[in-house]
């Protein structure tokens, strides 16, 4: 896993809140509606491209991967 700037780092974080916050939009007590869940997508999105350009998803695959071996 490569090691991230603080600034990469605080980009990371932003793209994560903004994922939980339009995830949180759709659980709401009314209908979600287009819009919040194109948000939601979109920002699903920009995480996983982060993760991609980092590669940060590879490192978490093969952490789940040595997870569920028993370890």
């Amino acid at each position: 896993m490569s090691m991230l700037t603080e600034q990469e780092y605080e980009e990371y974080i932003r793209l994560l809140r903004a994922w939980v916050d339009a995830e949180k939009a759709l659980e709401g007590p009314a209908e979600a509606d287009a819009g919040a869940a194109h948000q939601a997508r979109e920002a699903y999105a920009a995480v996983q491209g982060f993760r991609e350009r980092y590669g940060l998803g590879e490192a978490e695959a093969v952490g789940a991967e040595r997870s569920e071996g028993g370890g």
